[in-house]
This record gives structure tokens, sequence and C-alpha cells, in this order.
């Protein structure tokens, strides 16, 4: 499908009869020249069946132009994101499309302009509703916004086609690609041991000692899972595990002293930085250990589970980026 360059796009939720547009098909202009001939014909022969024939083709041709401008007018359209991504993969946004009246929509295609993916053919019901998801490549970090669709259809006969576009308003936001292979965790002196203990919380290293049992959060680590506590509830509860250093644990060895700083890794470019602050922030997450991020003049204190991985990972996606742009 080629796109021409559209300045503006609405974003209003509505598509009323004012923005549908409606030309002649292939199939519209053959049926067209059709006619011509049936009239031509009618006229030279004087033939009273060849212009009631003539007519009711023309009069069928009129209807269908407006069934299809109606298949698409009075739509409500609606948009949401996708969760966040990282660069270099794919996004996805899902759009509704809401039929609040009493007759049902066929056969509408949606096209998105940066999309992949063939356009999907939708069929809304009465009082009903349709979701369709587009694909969209993220190529980097920052906020991806849904790219202009494009609707259309041609039901009930083919022989016009009406369309739209329309710009959802919705967004997804982009995380720095994580740096592949990239160095193990600056491990301040003294958190190593903990590092391993809590990734085996139940060795015997005596690093990390057992403070309790809670219900459990995203994020929580699966081999910090009380079974005991579990299995005494047939499963319909979940807790994890709790742990705190222990009375033999060395001195600095206290949770929460793994700081990211973006200033130690001054050597890097600006986005390898990122790239491998990234990295970092998935490492610390798995091993359980609590981080903390320092970028420029913004400060994380050290925490651990999934909202404290979203915030790092949001910290960078949107580090240095235009005020337009980092805007929540």
């Amino acid at each position: 499908m080629r796109w021409r360059n559209i300045s503006w796009l609405p974003a209003r939720p509505w598509l009323g009869t004012q923005r549908v547009h409606i030309r002649p098909s292939r199939a519209g202009l053959a049926f067209a020249a059709l006619l011509l001939a049936l009239w031509i014909a009618a006229v030279n022969y004087r033939l009273g069946l060849g212009y009631a024939l003539t007519y009711f083709a023309a009069a069928c041709a009129i209807a269908d132009m407006l069934f299809t401008s109606r298949n698409l007018a009075g739509l409500a359209l609606a948009a949401t994101p996708d969760s966040p991504v990282f660069a270099g993969s794919h996004a996805s946004f899902t759009l509704r499309l809401i039929n609040r009246s009493a007759r049902p929509r066929h056969a509408i295609h949606l096209a998105a302009s940066d999309s992949p993916a063939a356009p999907s053919l939708a069929d809304i019901a009465a009082h009903g509703e349709t979701a369709v998801s587009i694909v969209v490549a993220a190529r980097q970090r920052g906020w991806l916004i849904a790219p202009p669709v494009r609707l259309s259809g041609s039901f009930p006969l083919g022989l016009f086609v009406a369309w739209c576009h329309w710009q959802p308003d919705a967004r997804v936001l982009v995380y720095p690609q994580p740096e592949h292979n990239a160095p193990p965790l600056p491990l301040p002196a003294g958190t190593l041991r903990q590092a391993k203990q809590a990734r085996q919380p139940d060795s015997p290293g005596g690093a990390l000692e057992l403070a309790g049992v809670r219900a459990y959060q995203p994020g929580d680590p699966l081999h910090r899972l009380a079974w005991r506590q579990i299995a005494r509830h047939d499963g319909e509860h979940v807790f994890s595990k709790q742990f705190q250093p222990g009375a033999d644990a060395p001195a600095g060895a206290s949770r929460g002293n793994l700081m990211l700083d973006d200033a130690a890794l001054h050597a890097l470019a600006p986005e390898a930085r990122l790239s491998r602050l990234a990295a970092w922030v998935l490492q610390a997450e798995r091993t359980g250990l609590p981080y903390g991020l320092r970028l420029g003049a913004l400060t994380l204190t050290p925490a651990l589970g999934a909202s404290q991985r979203d915030a790092c990972l949001r910290a960078l996606a949107l580090h240095d980026l235009p005020q337009h742009e980092a805007m929540a």
C-alpha cells in the first residue's frame, strides 16, 4: 500500500461522515462502462426493457455508494498500547473498533503505515466491538507512537471504496537494547558472597538467613517460592521467602549496596552506556541483589522487584531525550 505524506491526521475516536472518503473501484469503473454500453444499446434499438435494466443497475450502484460509506461512518475507535519492549524488537498496539449502531459492519480493512504485516480484515456485530493488533518495529529507545492507520471497505457490492485515516492516541515505551555478552555486574567489595547466597538462599554459607515469608509479588525469583506454605493453602495463595543478612555476614555486605552509575562508564559512547546499564539491571534482577541507578542528576535508591526494574529501564529509555518526548 502506498502512503502519501499526511501532515495532520485526526485523533478523534469517532468516524463522522465528513471524515469518510469514497471513490469508484476498478470494478466500479468497469460497471460504469457497462452501464454506458447498455444505455447506448437501449437508445439505438429503442428497447424499453433496456432502459429499465440500465436505470435499475444505476440505482443499485447509487445504493451501493451509500451503504459503502455507511459501513465506515459512525464507528468509534480506541487504541491500547502493549507492555514496554526493548529496542530491536517489535511493539504491538491493540485497535478497538466499536459499533454502537444496530447494523453490523462487514469486511473493514485495517493497515498501518509502518507495519510489515498484511492488512487485517474485521467484521463488527451490531452493538459489538472487534480488536485488531498491529505490530511495529521498535528501532530506537524512547516513546514509540502508534503509526497512522488506514481503514477502508468496499462492502457490499465492491463498486466503491470508502476509506479514512486515523492517528491512534497510543504509544509504547521502548527500553534500550541490552548489551549482548555484557561484563559481570560491578559488585563492590563484600557483595560477591551475598550475590551468590541470593542465587542459592538455602545454601549453608550463612551470608543470608531466612527472615520469614510474605505474599508473592511479581518479579520475585522462582527459587524463593515457599512451597510448604503454598501446599498448606492448596495452591490458592502463593508465598515467597524473605531473606536478610545473617550475623556472620562480612562487614559491608548489607542489602542494597549495588549502585549502577552511568559516570563509571565514561569510556563508552552514550548509547553504549545505556545498553550496558540495561543489561546490568536485568542481571541484578535475576541475581536477586538489590540495586540502584545513578543517571546524571537522577538517583534511584536500591531496591528489588519488577517495579524497581521497570523504573530503572524507564529512566534509561528516556535519558537525554527532548522534554516533549520524555514527558510521561
